[in-house]
Formats: structure tokens, C-alpha cells, sequence
């Protein structure tokens, strides 16, 4: 032990892994499978430099060891801002709970001869009666975005300095707002390793790399990392005139504490790879507790998945994944599912994404598959629906490409998926023919109007909203440049795509029927004419489903939302055909008609023949009708 303060060490406490404020010091538990362990303390003054000395010493021997865990408390001083590290002869041992780490500030810079020594916090914060939005599925609109590809462009109006951190999307928080967006969901944003940093990892892909390859990084994130600190580089304050700045976390709270004040959740995306439980529910725990955080979308293995979505802390909070396979854990019918106080699992739903682009695209034998994931909502876990997300086509590239156009990643366009389910509308690529651009421009709108009339939770990609492009990369996980950051369109078809989706938004919010709580059963359970969801074809209430139909009519009846039904029926017309077809109507009562509130098709052409509608090809149309029957009519006039 090396003294050169009134510091003092004891033994500690290994329950609490990490570094835990305790009633006269700090309690430091570690998990490590050497004989011998050093702890360092560094002065607050310490930037992590190589030549930086540490201030106190502990070497811990097996009395300090409990099981594989070494645990000691230091007391006599204030030590709150100083920087500590594990060593073991001589070389860094990790700290799994490290909240942040110097030496990580700049973004892709492996910086050589570094200490990655970790601050010391008592994580102190006035959340000034921050609250959790706690918004259940049916109510949300998703929009996951990459920290720092969602505001690093200068298109983006941000700041410079700002750029690509927290405080730029708390600087577009009203764009967020204005777009109708509920939950925003983060690619990594915990301390990864997107330059092979860590002594633990220098073995990894992205610490030698080919020629070919050379400037590339792990830029989406999905490797090991420090999964309880904010990524320093994602922070504007991260770095205070040349010295390490521990308490860069605050932007991260700062950025939680304005999106909750705005109506807006934050999901965090956990990528873990051979973490174990204990570390991922200690993780997941401590980003609610200290962070705030709404909700996780989780990658690893199902025991796992399972204990986590089983924690009684975690049980107003959104855990996400693929599939959950069981049920929900702890939940043995669906009597108990039922009186669970909040759905807080979800499935991100894989296969809408397929049957939206076959059928967008025009494929065979689509129809009855998509017919089935409209109604799609679980009792025991929510479907989150989308049609493009960050490991494929952008929407306007799904549009715009048959093939994907990798090249830059350095693979010899190997990498990335080869079954993108596109059509390029006739050109490859960017083109400048109007009626290539229309079609795709139509395109994108009827893909959005398949997401926000489903009924499962839907998710835009960033920058979809505005026709942002990726040159055909479906699978820019390496690149740190204009091609992955987003492009702000302001052009009259960015504008265009931009207002239809807002609109779609706000339809989806102010019919309830289009997002209920539960899975609509198709039938007549109020007696009233009416199921609460019916398909239609050429004759009403019959719908063919052939492998070569591309069209149906699916109408919705409002009288089936609980607390607030209403006399209001909503039909949406789909014809993914590259021909006109006609739909039936079902017959509303007299002298109530079916209006045309909304189209994909800029041109307006559907029309509406007695009792049924002329759709145009390749268009989603959308009608709404009254249940209101004469008699009650005039007797709502005589009172009045």
C-alpha cells in the first residue's frame, strides 16, 4: 500500500460491484480471476496521461478477495473526482462497471500510451422532478436514429460544436416533436470500442486492418464495450481544456431530463456478447436508476433476455428483442398477462418488414401474409413493425436500388445482405427523370402508409422521413462519413415525403382503432353490422387473397375502442399493383357516404364509383365513412 494522503483502506463489500458512494468513502468491487489485484487512485487533475502518477495505492491480496470478486473501501478523504484503475502486473485489469473513461473523447482515435483510468462519481444530478413518460405501446411511434450520424452533417442546423452528440438531438427535439415522434430508440451509445481502444479487445476486427480498409471503424457499435458509460465521444462537454472531464456524463442526463419534459422516451440499444446476467440486469438497472432511461433494446442469448425482462425493477420498463420465445417470463397465463400493469416486453417483428417489401415491390403471394401482420398485436409482448432499419436499404435507397453498392467498405461488396427485396423503379441509382423520381416518391409513401396502418408499434429509420440515401451501402457499419451521417433534404421531395408522414402520424393518433391495446378479432362482438376489422375485395366483405392478387380493401370500425368508441368506420384501400383495380365498399347507412381523406398518389386519381373505389396503381388509399343513421340525425338537429 502506498500512502500520500489521509486515505485509508479497509475491507470492502463485494455485493455492490463498481464504485458505490458508501457512508464514509467509496466501496471499489471488482471482478477478476488473478491471485493479486492494485488499485490506483489518481489526483482530479489526472487527464490519463502515461506520465500521471497515482496519489494512493491499494494492493489487494486474497483477504481482500471474496470468491472472484476483490472488494475495498477507501475512507479518510474526499476522493469524489478523482480517477482509479485496476492493475495486475503491471498491465490494466478491466472494470466492467467503469462509468466512463478518459482517452475516449474523440471519435474513431486509438490514442497510444494511454492510462484509461475511470472517474469517480457520486452521480449527483437535479433531475428537477423528471418523470417517465411511461407511454404504452400502442401509443408509440419509434424513430431509431445513430447518435452521431443523426446530427454530424452541417445539414443538420446544429452547431458545430454540437454535432454528433446528446446536445444535438436535444437541439432537435422540436423536429422530434413536430414529426410526432413518441420514443426514440439509440444505436449503441454506451463506451464501445469503435478503434480497438481496450487491451481486451486489441484482437478484434477493427485493430488490424486491411489496406484496403484502412480508415475504417466500428461505427454502428455492435462489439463489447463499457456498458455503463455514456460514449464520451457522443458527448460536446466530454473533453474541458485538454484535461479529462469526467462529468461529460451530465449531457447525457441533460439530453434524457429534455426529451421527458417534451413527451419523449429513450431507448438504448445493449449489444452483449459473454456478459453475464448479473452484469446485464446490473447494467439495465443502473441506466434507469441514474440515467432515466425508458427502455432497452437487447442483444444476447434468451436465459438472459428472460432474466432480465423478469426483473421486478425492470418491470415498467421496455425490454426489446428479436423473439421472445416463451412468453413472458413469470407470467403462466394469459389470466395473469392480463392483469399485469404495463405490456413492457416487444418482439421486434422480422417478418413484417419481408411481406411490406415483396408486396411494395410487387412479389406474388404476398398478400395474405401482410394481411395477417396488419392485425398483429400479442397479448404477452408488443410487435414493433418496420420496413427499413440500420442493417439494410434506407427507404429511398429501397427504392432506388436493385443491388447493393458495398464497395467502400472494403469487402469486395461480399458484406451485407444480398436479399434486399428492392426495385429500383427502372434506373439504378440517383436519377433525373421525373417520372422515375414520382414513382419513387410514391413508392416511399405507400411503404409508410403500410407502417402506420398496421397495428403493431411502428419504426422509422432516421432520416427515411426526409428521403435520406446511403448510395446503396445496406450495410455501412465501418463508415464514418457523409454516407452514414444524415442528410438534411430540403428539396420539394424531401418536403413532400416529409408532410405525408406527419400526417400519417397524426391520422394514426387521433383514430384509436388504428393502434388498440390488443389484437382485433374480426368479428361482429358488439352486434352492430360491423366487425371491428374486415377485409375486402372486389365484392365487399369477401377478399381474395390469391398468390397473384396485390390488392384489398381493410376496414375498421370504431365503435370497438374501449372508453371512447365512436360512430366512425376507416377503410384503407392497398393496391401494390402496377394496374388500376376496383374494391368494394361496404354499404354505410343513409345518407352517409365514403370521402377520400388521404392518397399516396399525388395525382389524386382515385375515384369513388358507387359502392366502390377505383385505386390507382401502386397506391394506399385511404376513406372514412359515418355510422350515423338518419333518424339519429334529425333527432340531434331537434335538440339542438
Amino acid at each position: 500500500m502506498t500512502r500520500s494522503t489521509e486515505l485509508e483502506a479497509v475491507y470492502g463489500n463485494p455485493l455492490q460491484l463498481g464504485v458505490t458512494k458508501v457512508k464514509d468513502g467509496y466501496n471499489f468491487a471488482v471482478r477478476s480471476f488473478t491471485d493479486e489485484l492494485t488499485l490506483e487512485i489518481y489526483p482530479v487533475t489526472a487527464s490519463g496521461d502515461k506520465n500521471d502518477s497515482p496519489l494512493f495505492t491499494v494492493d489487494m491480496d486474497e483477504a481482500y478477495r471474496f470468491g472472484d470478486v476483490f472488494a475495498v473501501e477507501i475512507t479518510g478523504g474526499d476522493i469524489d473526482g478523482c480517477s482509479y484503475r485496476y492493475v495486475h502486473n503491471g498491465t490494466m485489469v478491466r472494470d466492467d462497471y467503469a462509468a466512463n473513461l478518459s482517452g475516449c473523447s474523440e471519435f474513431g482515435h486509438n490514442i497510444r500510451d494511454i492510462k484509461y483510468i475511470t472517474k469517480i462519481q457520486s452521480d449527483r444530478y437535479d433531475w428537477e422532478n423528471d418523470r417517465f413518460p411511461r407511454i404504452p405501446y400502442d401509443e408509440c411511434i419509434f424513430y431509431k436514429l445513430h447518435v452521431r450520424g443523426f446530427t454530424k452533417s452541417r445539414t443538420s442546423g446544429v452547431e458545430l460544436s454540437k454535432r454528433g452528440t446528446f446536445a444535438g438531438i436535444t437541439d432537435k427535439i422540436p423536429y422530434l416533436r413536430s414529426l410526432g415522434i413518441t420514443t426514440i430508440e439509440l444505436m449503441p451509445a454506451y463506451e464501445f470500442d469503435e478503434a480497438g481502444r481496450f487491451a481486451s479487445d486489441k484482437e478484434k476486427h477493427y485493430s488490424s486492418r486491411k489496406p484496403e480498409k484502412s480508415g475504417c471503424v466500428n461505427y454502428w457499435g455492435y462489439l463489447g464495450g463499457f456498458h455503463f458509460a455514456p460514449k464520451a465521444a457522443y458527448c460536446a462537454a466530454s473533453c474541458s481544456e485538454g484535461s479529462y472531464n469526467g462529468s461529460y456524463t451530465d449531457e447525457f442526463r441533460d439530453m434524457v431530463k429534455a426529451l421527458h419534459a417534451n413527451g419523449i422516451e429513450v431507448v438504448m440499444e445493449m449489444y452483449f456478447t459473454h456478459e453475464e446476467s448479473y452484469l446485464i440486469e446490473d447494467c439495465l438497472r443502473y441506466w434507469v436508476m441514474n440515467y432515466h432511461v425508458d427502455g432497452f433494446h437487447i442483444y444476447c442469448d434468451e436465459c438472459r433476455l428472460s432474466a432480465a425482462a423478469d426483473d421486478p425493477v425492470l418491470g415498467s420498463t421496455k425490454i426489446i428483442t428479436v423473439y421472445w420465445n416463451n412468453g413472458r417470463p413469470g407470467i403462466h397465463n394469459q389470466a395473469e398477462c392480463r392483469i399485469k400493469r404495463t405490456k413492457h416486453m416487444a418482439n421486434y417483428n422480422t417478418g413484417f418488414d419481408e411481406a411490406a417489401k415483396r408486396l411494395l415491390k410487387g412479389d406474388e403471394n404476398q398478400l395474405q401474409t401482410f394481411a395477417r401482420l396488419l392485425r398483429a398485436n400479442p397479448a404477452d409482448a408488443a410487435d414493433i413493425n418496420y420496413v427499413t432499419n440500420h442493417n439494410g436499404f434506407t427507404m429511398m435507397d429501397l427504392v432506388s436500388y436493385d443491388r447493393k453498392h458495398n464497395e467502400a467498405n472494403g469487402e469486395g461488396n461480399r458484406d451485407g445482405e444480398n436479399f434486399n427485396y428492392s426495385w429500383n423503379c427502372g434506373i439504378e441509382g440517383p436519377s433525373r427523370k421525373k417520372k422515375i423520381n414520382e414513382l419513387r416518391t410514391r413508392q416511399i409513401k405507400n411503404a409508410f402508409a403500410m407502417l402506420f396502418t398496421a397495428q403493431g408499434t411502428p419504426l422509422i429509420l432516421a432520416g427515411d422521413e426526409f428521403g435520406n440515401s446511403q448510395s446503396g451501402n445496406n450495410n455501412p457499419y465501418c463508415i464514418d462519413n457523409e454516407t452514414t451521417w444524415l442528410e438534411w433534404k430540403e428539396s420539394v421531395q424531401a418536403r413532400s415525403i416529409t408532410d405525408f408522414v406527419r400526417i400519417l402520424i397524426d391520422f394514426r393518433k387521433s383514430h384509436k382503432i388504428m393502434h388498440m391495446d390488443s389484437e382485433l378479432t374480426a368479428a361482429d362482438g358488439l352486434s352492430c353490422g360491423y366487425p371491428d376489422i374486415s377485409y375486402h375485395g372486389d365484392n365487399a366483405w369477401y377478399s381474395r387473397m390469391e398468390s397473384y392478387d396485390r390488392h384489398i380493401g381493410v376496414m375498421y370500425c370504431s365503435r370497438y375502442v374501449k372508453n371512447e368508441p365512436a360512430d366512425e368506420v376507416i377503410y384503407v384501400a392497398y393496391n401494390l399493383h402496377w394496374e388500376p383495380h376496383h374494391l368494394a365498399l361496404p354499404d354505410l347507412p343513409e345518407p352517409n357516404e365514403w370521402k377520400i381523406i388521404l392518397s399516396t398518389d399525388s395525382d389524386n386519381t382515385a375515384k369513388l364509383e358507387g359502392r366502390q373505389i377505383i385505386t390507382p396503381p401502386r397506391s394506399v388509399t385511404i376513406l372514412t365513412g359515418s355510422l350515423i343513421r338518419t333518424s339519429t340525425i334529425k333527432r340531434r338537429k331537434r335538440r339542438s
